[in-house]
């Protein structure tokens, strides 16, 4: 029996709950949880995860394990004290579930004696080398929701303007993937500049043919390509730009944290406990340094240096869906 201790670490998704009924299929593993990310194993002490425990709670949005953010991996006194509390606790194996900045933190703490391997767990989806993070079906299906009720209205009250803004940092993933499952109209992405002419253009033809225009922009889109992270309000200054030229109200719908909780949809279920087993398939084999990703549907291992190291582009079919569509030119 292979003793394993497992975290969460930064933004908090929905479907990390079904990464621990994926662990639990294999019973080599012995598996006990800390709340409070990187800092919870040093401040917390850890509890058993059950497999009852999991199964009562395997789609709900209150994840078993709570997340925390921390910069006790990034100091060589922070990293001693995290692998001095889990080998004292007899952990062989440590499991980070988070981004890149907790991929990184993990990678640290493999190169100096303690075997990890990293979840990619963020709704934003802008992990390099998966295909899939757990939660981004979840939020996207919530935007997706958001969209479809903003249709609705628009067709209750014709002639309106309706931008959303999404969550995903400095990657469009989120909100492509959000504009593509909820019929938007025109989706803003960091990895395009704006283009007003694009943009007014695309608003008045909607206007014309459907009597109403929904656009989504990712939270880091700016007109002066300026952003601090965690600051919202980023389309307050695309929508006055568009309201002088057109002559029409902009309505807005600032969706932030609302995006990151819920109970997990079928997909992200499905897809967060594939990788709880291949994760612990991983483990028994002794695997280190490495993230567990989905690559078409399929398990693939990433040297966690990939992780934080290199950019992930936008998914490919997304894009060439979302040009069909007219959602991106």
């Amino acid at each position: 029996m292979r003793k394993v201790a497992i975290i969460t670490s930064g933004g908090d998704a929905s479907g990390i709950n079904a990464v621990l009924e994926g662990f639990l299929t294999n019973e080599e593993i012995e598996l006990w949880g800390f709340h409070g990310g990187f800092d919870g194993i040093c401040e917390t002490d850890p509890y058993r995860l059950t497999k009852k425990m999991v199964k009562e709670h395997i789609n709900t949005g209150n994840a078993l394990l709570r997340t925390s953010r921390s910069q006790r991996t990034f100091s060589k006194e922070g990293r001693s004290e995290i692998i001095s509390k889990l080998k004292e606790k007899d952990f062989e194996m440590l499991v980070v579930c988070g981004g890149e900045g907790s991929g990184k933190g993990a990678s640290l703490l493999s190169k100096e004696g303690m075997n990890t391997l990293l979840v990619p767990m963020t709704i934003d989806n802008n992990i390099y080398g998966t295909d899939y993070t757990v939660g981004y079906h979840t939020a996207c299906n919530y935007i997706a929701d958001a969209v479809r009720r903003l249709r609705q209205t628009g067709m209750n009250l014709p002639d309106r303007i309706f931008m959303v803004e999404t969550f995903g940092g400095n990657s469009g993933q989120l909100a492509l993937g959000g504009a593509i499952t909820g019929g938007a109209d025109y989706v803003l992405l960091p990895e395009q500049p704006i283009d007003m002419e694009k943009l007014l253009f695309r608003a008045k033809e909607c206007i014309e043919k459907q009597g109403q225009f929904i656009v989504l922009n990712c939270e880091s889109n700016t007109l002066n390509g300026k952003w601090v992270r965690g600051k919202q309000g980023a389309s307050f200054e695309i929508g006055e730009a568009l309201e002088k030229v057109l002559n029409n109200r902009v309505r807005y719908s600032i969706l932030g944290y609302t995006q990151r909780a819920g109970d997990a949809i079928g997909s992200d279920v499905v897809d967060a406990i594939k990788i709880g087993i291949a994760v612990a398939e991983e483990i028994v084999k002794g695997t280190t340094d490495v993230m567990i990703g989905l690559i078409d549907g399929k398990a693939v291992r990433v040297p966690l240096e990939d992780v934080f190291s290199k950019t992930k582009e936008l998914i490919a079919t997304n894009k060439y869906i979302a040009q069909k569509m007219k959602i991106i030119d």
